[in-house]
């Protein structure tokens, strides 16, 4: 329902105006306003006009307060066909109508109306050029429609603003830095008192930041303005939106003349974060609304992109600095199905994982298939090999560092953690990680921040931690290379990956997967020979899956035709055999191998005694027995026969 406000009486441009519903009328003294009245009792923003329910409002605001049809406006009041509305000496009339009537105050000639964007109907006879001179008439029985200028667009300066921060944004490379960027464009383009960013996930790393950096961190954003984003999913208004429901001077609100929230909304809809803008003195224009929107809606998909991209950054480092064996676990044996009910089980929790196995098993793809199949499987995987870093640059790979933290630093560089934000960080062979950069991934594990080397702020992410290790962690803690605090924090999950020779059964469908990967890059059929297969099956696999991968490469290179022979596996004689006591030195380097090899070494010289052989081994009984059974060492076959069927605590031959 149209209508339309006339001036009768006072200084007050423009004289007339169309009231269209869904724009929002301010009065005032401000010559942004769409009535300014020139009058020294009225205030700047004085009053609204808005439209409601089938029905036109009017809502005061002024220190002098204003009049409808003679008595007092208290707050909002309705206006009725005729009704006269008073603010200061200004009079106003409101009537019900879509055509102005002509006027002889320039309320039919195509007055311009600056802030409404709206368009005022004229009379054509009456119609003519700001010069004076005369117009072509249209027909008589035809009103004609004269756009005005729309105050509410964005102006040239606005969209030059508006394009640097897109392009800024897009070039961004840190979550935080972006969310920086947007406030500070909004601080600087609006006039805003201070702006603000309120994450609305609780898991958020980034809870809350708030420009200008001078006003108080702890300086609250209005509870009521974010619950109503959340719920309506829209932007809230306090001064513009007749139907936010809120006063302007109560609660936390009280001190600021106006204040907007505006949503951040993820793809599902849900809103991701809320972006508020407080201002005092005067409320904001709608001009200054509309670039809210415009940031808070680019907002949005530039930290999705954000995302994104570090996601595909991160996949792109894993796949250049490793070369795993596959890219999902292989093999149906029961030992396998048992690795993936327990990452099944583990993957939806929110919690750390510990996975142990000895070098080559796949502890990697453990990893993989527990960040796949997690909330987090949008984010990035980082994968990082403590081992392969200097001790001396691991923090500042870990944990970032800022320009001009040490010689060389020439700009601020985003540690693993800051690129894992939002996903999973995979820490291979975790015991290597020096003491001080074990306190530090305790403290980031607990608090979820730190702080770069050179830095000094504290970095808030959002990031589920995943270590692996061949090690003994036990043992590195006692003897003191591990932190025990940091140990009960990384296996609150512990996933073990069973060694080849535990699984023999899957070789066949492992040798399989790899022979069609290597046909593909050799360009030619292969196939393993009957008695390649028993070779492969009868072989101990101290490397694990690695090493068949390495073997059957090998072989694949050496025959001539399609088939791999026996003979061109390259598996020696020592290495067939599983370890025993015969053996003179362990059948490898493995950590391991190396201790098989010193416990039945201790069994033999102790003729099989348990406890003697723990005190050879310089552990407890317990942890013995403990070994004994994870390794599956049977300690008859290390005993001759004539002292195989002994027991434990006997005591040796003299």
């Amino acid at each position: 329902m149209r209508a339309r406000l006339t001036v009768e009486s006072g200084d007050c441009s423009p004289t007339t105006l169309e009231l269209i519903p869904g724009t929002t009328v301010i009065i005032g003294r401000s010559r942004d306003n769409s009535f300014v009245i020139r009058d020294d009792l009225v205030s700047r923003l004085h009053a609204k006009v808005y439209f409601e329910e089938g029905k036109w409002y009017v809502r005061d605001f002024g220190l002098n307060g204003s009049k409808l049809a003679g008595g007092k406006l208290e707050g909002a009041g309705e206006l009725t066909e005729g009704a006269e509305l008073q603010i200061g000496n200004t009079r106003f009339r409101f009537t019900i109508g879509t055509v102005l009537p002509p006027t002889a105050g320039g309320a039919g000639t195509g007055e311009n109306n600056s802030q409404t964007g709206t368009a005022i109907q004229l009379d054509p006879a009456r119609m003519t050029r700001v010069t004076g001179a005369p117009t072509r008439e249209p027909p008589p029985s035809q009103p004609i429609t004269v756009p005005v200028e729309d105050d509410t667009s964005l102006r040239l300066d606005e969209l030059a603003a508006l394009v640097k921060y897109m392009t800024n944004a897009v070039g961004s490379v840190d979550a935080q830095e972006l969310i920086r960027l947007s406030l500070r464009t909004l601080l600087n383009q609006t006039s805003a008192t201070f702006v603000g960013y309120l994450g609305l996930d609780p898991s958020d790393p980034m809870p809350k930041m708030i420009l200008p950096e001078r006003v108080p961190i702890d300086v609250p954003l209005s509870k009521r303005l974010t619950e109503q984003v959340r719920t309506t999913r829209t932007r809230v208004w306090l001064f513009g939106d007749a139907s936010a429901g809120l006063a302007p001077a109560s609660g936390s609100l009280s001190s600021f003349t106006d204040a907007v929230c505006l949503p951040v909304g993820g793809y599902s809809g849900e809103p991701l974060a809320a972006i508020h803008a407080y201002r005092t003195g005067r409320p904001f224009t709608e001009r200054d609304v509309n670039f809210l929107q415009a940031v808070s809606g680019f907002l949005a998909p530039a930290l999705e992109a954000l995302r994104h991209r570090r996601k595909l950054e991160a996949e792109n480092l894993r796949l250049r600095g490793s070369a795993p064996v596959a890219d999902e676990l292989i093999g149906d044996s029961s030992a396998m199905m048992n690795l993936r009910m327990q990452i099944g089980r583990a993957a939806p929790l929110p919690f750390t994982v510990l996975i142990t196995g000895e070098t080559g098993a796949g502890k990697e793809l453990v990893a993989l298939a527990l960040h796949r199949h997690s909330p987090r499987s949008g984010g990035p995987l980082v994968v990082v090999n403590c081992a392969a870093i200097a001790p001396t640059l691991l923090e500042a790979e870990l944990f970032g560092y800022r320009k001009g933290a040490f010689a060389g630093a020439d700009h601020d560089h985003p540690g693993l953690f800051e690129q894992a934000d939002e996903g999973t960080l995979f820490l291979d062979e975790v015991a290597d990680l020096s003491l001080e950069c074990q306190a530090k991934l305790l403290r980031v594990i607990e608090g979820k921040s730190f702080r770069p080397v050179g830095g000094s702020r504290e970095v808030n992410v959002d990031v589920r931690v995943v270590a692996a290790t061949h090690r003994d962690l036990e043992a590195e803690v006692r003897h003191g290379k591990f932190r025990q605090d940091l140990l009960f924090r990384l296996r609150v999950i512990t996933v073990k990956v069973p060694p080849l020779r535990e699984h023999a059964e899957d070789i066949p469908e492992l040798s399989r997967f790899f022979l069609e990967r290597i046909s593909q890059q050799l360009r030619k059929p292969l196939r393993l020979s009957a008695a390649a297969e028993r070779k492969l099956f009868a072989y101990a696999w101290p490397g694990n899956v690695r090493q068949l991968r390495a073997i059957l490469e090998s072989g694949a290179v050496m025959t001539e035709g399609d088939v791999i022979e026996a003979d061109l596996l390259p598996l020696g004689p020592v290495q067939e055999a599983a370890p025993t006591a015969s053996a003179d030195l362990p059948t490898s380097l493995d950590i391991d191998d190396i201790e098989t090899w010193a416990i039945l070494r201790a069994l033999r010289q102790t003729s099989g005694n348990v406890s003697q052989a723990a005190r050879v081994l310089g552990i407890s009984r317990d942890t013995l027995h403990t070994k004994l059974k994870k390794k599956n060492i049977d300690r008859g076959s290390v005993l001759a026969p004539a002292s195989a069927d002994r027991g434990d605590d006997h005591t040796p031959p003299p």
